[in-house]
């Protein structure tokens, strides 16, 4: 019974070593450069953005934005809007 153990651990062992090289060779499809919307300067015609981690207002055109401190374990997400800029009359 102990050989059978043995025979089955040698051979996934062998299974994952095998698939680890197929892994290697698939080839990766270039990266696409991210749009021009960073936090600080947040996206076109919005008051208030997030990316999940940091939130920023804008308050008036010409202002910089108030964003707040990005918490210690945080993973940001892609960034959106949570309200758009009113049009002004």
């Amino acid at each position: 019974m102990r050989q059978f153990g043995l025979m089955v651990a040698l051979l996934t062992i062998s299974a994952f070593a095998g698939s680890a090289a197929l892994a290697a060779e698939i080839e990766l499809p270039p990266r696409q450069p991210p749009e021009n919307v960073s936090m600080q300067k947040g996206p076109p015609n919005c008051k208030q953005w997030t990316d999940d981690c940091v939130n920023c207002t804008r308050s008036a055109d010409g202002e910089a934005p108030a964003c707040s401190n990005t918490g210690i374990a945080c993973q940001p997400k892609a960034i959106r809007c949570l309200s758009p800029d009113s049009p002004v009359k």
